[in-house]
């Protein structure tokens, strides 16, 4: 009994240190943003207590919802395979069959095979100093626990459906129990051999070859059905029983525990330590700045009459003005080739288009410029290659934090971006022009007006919103990580917008008014907003 409360009582502070961790970052991160920092300031990780085991208890509550839900999912899942398979065969096959077959075997064995500590695991156990060994042998056992608990309610709804409750949890649970002592039996002896990960690799392959050739063969003959009858049966139900037993005695008698905590062990930190390397995070937020060259020219502009943080940045786009220019090029003759075919189709190429009906398609793919212009813009790309080639180590330099060089490196490299930005800009609407002319003005005046009012409003908007939120919330540390969830929250946000941008069918002279209007404010409250906040805000986390 001693050992259950042991198991229960490492499990619930573990979860209790994951969940303070998250809202220690969450408070401290929401601290951090202009406005919302007033009304949650970052005391908060140091006194109110109460409220802040209030907020980790509402987290606990959450991690455990999402749980049960996903644990839902393989039923989900085996509702719509079942109803394929069922149609192959000409018999009924159960929702059960197939999450018993698919789910609760290959799942098991990929989950146990594979088993490794997270990166709050690890220092959990080196924080509270918990042995190794013991959270190791804890966890596959409570791991099993939680495994049965959080498919309760889809056993159940299963039961129901099948209207034989009782007979549907015990072969599930005595199923889940079973498979996980199996496999975590056979991950002991293969973690501790020089090829473990091709002799787990080859056992999964194999397990999964031999399930999925079971049911073909038995598909091909037509004894899915009866197979299912038989298997689904008292008989199962008490077959899994009793193979729980002997895999159980071999996992707690293991002799080697010892040694396959601590190879799990330093497995889960090389792992940890090279995705830290190499996350899909930094690639997106900062491989663009990775990958760009900084090049002296022959011919460099002199700068020795610049100094500070101004000769800073000139410097820094000077030396990769090449590569700057090369994609620039690159994107003005992609946009100009597409803008010749397009004139050269409907110049030679007849179609009966009215002025009225053109203008409207012209008006329809405002959305999609939108669009069209986030990708092409420099704006993250100058954002990451700034901060991987001058502030992650400028930043350490208290002249380099000054709030006039802070705003006035601010606004420098806004005017640069803005430069990029406007080439690109300038190179879609002269295409427009000369489609126009092409095509005998089939576009208004006013159109053509409007149209570059547009293009005006979103070249400033992407070339400021990158910049912006990158110094209101300076997101990255100097080991190049992504530390700031709020950042990442806005980023998707925005891709978001420009996504949602494209399934506009219809839009006019409102859409165009609207989109510029916004685009203008969000600029002038941006730039209050920089010149008053950004002095405390841009600093590098560490």
């Amino acid at each position: 009994m001693t050992e259950i409360k042991q198991l229960f009582y490492f499990n619930w502070k573990y979860r209790n240190y994951k969940a303070s961790t998250f809202i220690n970052g969450l408070f401290y991160f929401l601290g951090r943003i202009p406005f919302i920092g007033k009304i949650v300031p970052t005391t908060m990780l140091y006194r109110e207590y109460g409220l802040k085991k209030g907020f980790t208890a509402i987290k606990l509550l959450f991690s455990l919802a999402l749980s049960f839900l996903l644990h839902g999912i393989p039923f989900i899942i085996s509702f719509f395979i079942s109803k394929g398979l069922s149609d192959v065969v000409g018999s009924p096959i159960t929702i059960f069959f197939v999450w018993l077959f698919l789910f609760n075997l290959i799942g098991s064995c990929l989950g146990e095979l594979f088993l490794s500590l997270e990166k709050q695991e690890i220092q959990f156990i080196i924080n509270f100093r918990v042995s190794k060994e013991d959270y190791i042998k804890r966890k596959t056992i409570l791991g099993t626990v939680e495994g049965v608990i959080f498919s309760l309610p889809g056993l159940v709804i299963v039961g129901l459906i099948e209207k034989n409750i009782l007979l549907y949890l015990l072969i599930g649970i005595f199923s889940l129990i079973s498979y996980s002592l199996l496999w975590s039996v056979v991950n002991l002896h293969l973690t501790l051999i020089k090829r473990r990960l091709l002799a787990k690799l080859a056992v999964c392959l194999l397990v999964a070859g031999l399930e999925v050739g079971l049911i073909y063969l038995l598909i091909q003959s037509n004894g899915l059905f009866a197979f299912q009858e038989k298997f689904v049966s008292w008989a199962s139900a008490f077959i899994f029983l009793i193979i729980c037993l002997p895999f159980f005695y071999l996992y707690v008698r293991f002799n080697q525990f010892d040694a396959f905590s601590r190879q799990m062990f330093a497995s889960s930190e090389i792992m940890i330590n090279y995705s830290e390397k190499n996350t899909k995070d930094q690639e997106y937020y900062l491989g663009e700045g990775k990958k760009m060259k900084l090049e002296k020219e022959t011919n460099e502009t002199d700068l020795s009459s610049l100094k500070g943080s101004k000769y800073i940045n000139a410097l820094l786009f000077s030396r990769f003005k090449t590569s700057l220019r090369k994609q620039l090029i690159y994107r003005i003759i992609g946009i100009t080739v597409i803008m010749l075919l397009i004139s050269l189709t409907f110049r030679f190429i007849p179609m009966s288009i009215s002025e009225a009906k053109f203008e409207k398609i012209v008006y329809n793919f405002l959305p999609i410029m939108f669009f069209i212009l986030y990708i092409l813009s420099f704006g993250k790309k100058v954002v990451q290659t700034i901060f991987v080639n001058c502030d992650s180590s400028m930043l350490a330099y208290p002249f380099y934090r000054e709030s006039k060089a802070i705003v006035r490196g601010f606004f420098y490299r806004f005017l640069k971006i803005f430069y990029y930005n406007g080439i690109i800009s300038l190179t879609i609407y002269l295409g427009l022009l000369f489609f126009n002319v092409l095509n005998h003005q089939i576009l208004s005046t006013d159109l053509l007006l409007l149209f570059l009012f547009v293009m005006i409003s979103l070249t400033i908007l992407f070339s400021f919103h990158e910049l912006f939120i990158y110094y209101i919330l300076q997101p990255f540390t100097s080991d190049f990580q992504v530390k700031n969830p709020v950042y990442k929250l806005v980023d998707g946000v925005f891709y978001g917008i420009a996504y949602m941008s494209l399934q506009i069918k219809t839009a006019g002279v409102l859409y165009a008014l609207l989109v510029s209007g916004i685009s203008i404010v969000y600029f002038i409250i941006g730039l209050i907003v920089i010149v008053k906040f950004a002095p405390r805000t841009f600093k590098l986390k560490n």
